[in-house]
């Protein structure tokens, strides 16, 4: 890919990408229990930001995203989730050029921990203390099922595409 424009077929990839990203999510929300939903969407957009090359997946997760936000009616949490996501993206873009993908990738799931503080401090703020701790441990447990179900999805998806050549069919796009 040539680093001063993108080509065609390269945002072809991006939006493919996010179509896919943005599909998963909403299937995945169909399967939610008392409100709660597990996305394994995020280990493939570790995935996608680690064998795509480019700033391709940046885009990718700032759509991806505030699309999520926006069909759940949680706008007030877009900006924490476009942050998470940008950070996410560096970190697997930049974090596996110094230490080994396998622990860049539990570095940026444990990103998801973010929402704790910010659901805590802004979203739930008008609810009384003791039912806002009992939120807090709740969303402790889900991000903590989300961040592993994050890395199996990541390594699942990493070792699949490695036997498949896909990964050096992304990489050279």
């Amino acid at each position: 890919m040539n680093r001063k424009k993108w080509s065609i077929r390269y945002i072809c990839l991006i939006s493919i990408l996010s179509a896919l990203l943005v599909t998963l999510s909403l299937v995945t929300m169909l399967f939610t229990t008392d409100g709660v939903a597990i996305q394994f969407t995020t280990g493939l957009y570790l995935v996608f930001c680690y064998l795509t090359p480019g700033y391709g997946m940046l885009v990718a997760g700032i759509v991806y995203g505030a699309i999520m936000d926006l069909v759940l009616n949680s706008v007030i949490t877009m900006g924490i989730t476009i942050l998470v996501n940008v950070l996410m993206f560096f970190i697997m873009k930049y974090g596996s050029k110094v230490i080994t993908k396998h622990i860049v990738v539990v570095l940026a799931a444990s990103l998801v921990f973010l929402y704790i503080p910010f659901l805590y401090y802004v979203v739930w703020n008008t609810q009384e203390i003791a039912l806002r701790n009992g939120l807090a441990v709740k969303e402790a447990i889900v991000d903590s099922v989300q961040w592993i179900v994050s890395i199996i999805v990541f390594e699942v998806m990493h070792f699949t595409l490695s036997k498949t050549k896909l990964s050096e069919k992304l990489s050279n796009f």
